[in-house]
Protein backbone atom coordinates (compact mmCIF):
# COMPACT_ATOMS: atom_id res chain seq x y z
CA UNK A 1 0.00 0.00 0.00
CA UNK A 2 1.29 3.26 -1.01
CA UNK A 3 1.67 5.70 1.90
CA UNK A 4 -0.23 9.05 1.98
CA UNK A 5 1.85 12.22 1.36
CA UNK A 6 1.58 16.10 1.74
CA UNK A 7 3.71 17.98 -0.51
CA UNK A 8 6.29 15.52 -1.22
CA UNK A 9 6.58 14.18 2.48
CA UNK A 10 5.17 10.56 3.95
CA UNK A 11 2.18 10.77 6.00
CA UNK A 12 1.38 7.76 8.84
CA UNK A 13 -2.11 6.97 7.46
CA UNK A 14 -3.03 5.88 11.41
CA UNK A 15 -2.38 9.69 12.31
CA UNK A 16 -4.82 11.32 9.06
CA UNK A 17 -8.10 8.74 11.10
CA UNK A 18 -8.33 9.44 14.57
CA UNK A 19 -10.07 5.47 15.85
CA UNK A 20 -12.92 5.73 18.27
CA UNK A 21 -13.18 3.15 21.49
CA UNK A 22 -15.68 1.14 23.14
CA UNK A 23 -14.83 1.34 26.86
CA UNK A 24 -17.29 0.53 30.26
CA UNK A 25 -17.50 2.96 32.64
CA UNK A 26 -19.30 3.33 36.00
CA UNK A 27 -21.94 5.72 35.79
CA UNK A 28 -21.07 8.96 37.85
CA UNK A 29 -24.14 8.78 39.45
CA UNK A 30 -25.97 5.82 39.79
CA UNK A 31 -22.49 3.54 39.45
CA UNK A 32 -24.11 1.22 36.78
CA UNK A 33 -21.53 -0.16 34.15
CA UNK A 34 -22.03 1.78 31.15
CA UNK A 35 -20.86 1.03 27.25
CA UNK A 36 -19.27 4.05 26.01
CA UNK A 37 -17.64 4.84 22.44
CA UNK A 38 -15.17 7.67 22.78
CA UNK A 39 -13.94 9.25 19.51
CA UNK A 40 -10.11 9.21 18.59
CA UNK A 41 -9.76 13.14 18.80
CA UNK A 42 -10.60 13.66 22.71
CA UNK A 43 -13.40 15.59 22.47
CA UNK A 44 -15.83 15.24 25.49
CA UNK A 45 -19.16 13.21 24.65
CA UNK A 46 -22.44 12.54 26.34
CA UNK A 47 -23.21 9.09 27.06
CA UNK A 48 -26.71 7.81 28.42
CA UNK A 49 -26.13 5.29 31.55
CA UNK A 50 -27.49 2.02 30.75
CA UNK A 51 -29.18 1.19 34.46
CA UNK A 52 -30.51 5.37 35.44
CA UNK A 53 -30.68 6.53 31.79
CA UNK A 54 -28.98 9.80 33.20
CA UNK A 55 -26.96 12.07 30.67
CA UNK A 56 -22.91 11.94 32.01
CA UNK A 57 -19.82 13.06 30.32
CA UNK A 58 -17.36 10.81 29.19
CA UNK A 59 -13.56 12.21 27.66
CA UNK A 60 -10.72 10.81 26.28
CA UNK A 61 -7.35 11.74 28.42
CA UNK A 62 -3.78 11.59 27.67
CA UNK A 63 -3.83 7.88 29.55
CA UNK A 64 -7.35 6.65 29.87
CA UNK A 65 -10.87 8.48 30.21
CA UNK A 66 -12.80 10.33 33.19
CA UNK A 67 -16.71 10.49 33.46
CA UNK A 68 -18.09 13.14 35.22
CA UNK A 69 -21.60 14.33 36.38
CA UNK A 70 -22.85 17.05 34.12
CA UNK A 71 -23.61 19.86 36.11
CA UNK A 72 -20.37 19.66 37.86
CA UNK A 73 -17.95 19.13 34.09
CA UNK A 74 -16.27 22.35 33.25
CA UNK A 75 -16.95 24.34 30.26
CA UNK A 76 -14.32 22.55 27.95
CA UNK A 77 -15.53 19.13 29.06
CA UNK A 78 -18.74 19.49 28.44
CA UNK A 79 -19.99 19.20 24.20
CA UNK A 80 -22.47 21.87 24.63
CA UNK A 81 -20.54 24.28 26.82
CA UNK A 82 -17.50 23.61 24.78
CA UNK A 83 -19.38 24.36 21.18
CA UNK A 84 -21.21 27.81 22.23
CA UNK A 85 -17.55 28.89 23.61
CA UNK A 86 -15.66 28.08 20.20
CA UNK A 87 -18.36 29.57 18.37
CA UNK A 88 -18.62 32.38 20.23
CA UNK A 89 -15.50 34.39 18.52
CA UNK A 90 -17.63 33.70 14.86
CA UNK A 91 -19.90 36.48 16.31
CA UNK A 92 -19.62 40.25 15.59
Amino acid sequence: MKPHTNGGQAMNPAVLIPTSTQETASCPYCGAKTSLELPGNYKPVFVFCDGCGTKFIAERLQEGFQVMQVENAPCFSNPDCRELEMGAGDEE
